[in-house]
C-alpha cells in the first residue's frame, strides 16, 4: 500500500503533495491512502473525499471519520488515541485504522482486540513529544504543522536547560528509530521527504 499527501491538506505542506488528479491516476493501479491530515472541517474534508478515488483517507478531524463510511478512514496519530477506550469510540464512528503513536507500541497485542486495525510505525521519527503532540512551531513561529501544514522545527534550535542547579545548551532533533512491533499495518515514515510513503500489512493481518 502507498500513502500520499493531497496539496492543501497534507500535514507536511504542498512541496511533497499531489494534486486530486496525479492522486487518482495512482490510484487506478494500487492502493492508496491520502493524508488529509492538517486540520479542516469536517465538512470540508467530506467534499474533497468524494473527489478522491483512493482506497481510503487519512483524516486528524473525528467528525470527518464518521462522514466517509464508504472509504477506509484511517485516524492520524495526530488525533492523539492511547488506549483501548479512544479505540473502541473510533469503531463506533466507524474508523477501519487507527496510528498509534510509537511510544505506546508496547501495547499492540492488547490494542488488536479494540476491533479496528492498528497501524504502528515501523520507522519513525522520534520527537520531544509523543508524536502528534509536538506544538512547539505553532507556540513559537506561530505555524501550525496540524494547521498550516509546516512545521519550524524548533525542536532543532539551540535550548537553554536547567538540570540538577546547571544550566547547559542543547537541542531535541527528531532522530529516526526502526521498531520491532507487529501491527496489522507497518508504517515507514518518510512522506516529508518523499512524495509517496509506504505501508504494508504485519504478519497477523488477513491480508498478508
Amino acid at each position: 500500500m502507498k500513502y500520499v499527501g493531497l496539496k492543501g491538506f497534507s500535514k507536511y505542506g504542498d512541496e511533497k503533495a499531489l494534486t486530486v488528479e496525479e492522486i487518482n491516476r495512482l490510484a487506478e493501479n494500487e492502493e492508496v491512502f491520502v493524508a488529509l491530515n492538517r486540520v479542516r472541517e469536517a465538512d470540508e474534508i467530506e467534499r474533497i473525499a468524494r473527489n478522491l478515488k483512493a482506497s481510503g483517507v487519512i483524516v486528524n478531524e473525528v467528525a470527518a471519520i464518521e462522514k466517509l463510511k464508504d472509504k477506509k478512514v484511517i485516524a492520524s496519530v495526530g488525533l492523539n488515541f492511547l488506549n483501548s477506550l479512544d479505540l473502541e469510540l473510533l469503531k463506533e464512528l466507524g474508523a477501519y485504522a487507527v496510528v498509534i503513536p510509537p511510544e505506546i507500541n508496547e501495547d499492540v497485542e492488547e490494542l488488536k482486540g479494540c476491533g479496528v486495525k492498528i497501524e504502528a510505525f515501523k520507522r519513525a521519527y522520534v520527537e520531544m513529544f509523543y508524536k502528534g503532540k509536538c506544538l512547539l512551531s505553532a507556540y513559537f513561529s506561530g505555524v501550525s504543522a496540524k494547521r498550516d501544514g509546516v512545521c519550524k522545527k524548533e525542536c532543532c534550535r539551540k535550548w537553554k536547560v536547567v538540570f540538577d542547579e546547571k544550566e547547559f545548551e542543547t537541542s531535541f532533533p527528531p532522530k529516526l528509530v526502526e521498531y520491532d512491533v507487529n501491527a496489522d499495518i507497518l508504517k515507514f515514515e518518510g512522506r516529508q521527504f518523499s512524495k509517496i510513503g509506504v505501508m504494508v500489512c504485519g504478519a497477523d493481518d488477513e491480508r498478508s
